[in-house]
């Protein structure tokens, strides 16, 4: 059976939204359209984090901004598809997340510390 969708486009989407970070700009954007200094207020992030943020999600093809005076209106290119999948991530978070725990791909590697170059 043929999927009704592209895979490796599905999949390019999902690693765009595969940060935390991008995600929390797109379901604050499904509320309206905003202008950085909101996404800053709203989120608690730099302004130098939510512009990088906005230009990658931007260069996919997710959003759409405009002038509005000085500044730009940042909103999604397509709310209610947008709307649906972050539905469907957070239905499927909630049903993996005791999973996601024991996942091989989750498991964080322990940083190099100083102390251990200090030792080489």
């Amino acid at each position: 059976m043929q999927p009704s969708f592209e895979p490796e486009t599905a999949a390019a989407v999902a690693a765009v939204l595969s940060n935390p970070v991008r995600l929390r700009l797109v379901e604050r954007l499904l509320a309206g359209p905003c202008i950085v200094g909101d996404l800053v207020e709203a989120t608690g992030l730099g302004q130098a984090v939510v512009s990088k943020q906005l230009g990658l999600l931007r260069a996919a093809g997710l959003l759409a901004c405009a002038p509005q005076g000085r500044c730009r209106e940042y909103r999604l290119a397509s709310p209610g598809d947008a709307a649906a999948l972050v539905a469907a991530l957070g239905g499927l978070a909630k049903a993996c997340a005791a999973n996601l725990r024991d996942c091989p791909k989750q498991a964080v590697r322990s940083p190099r510390t100083d102390e251990k170059r200090i030792r080489q």
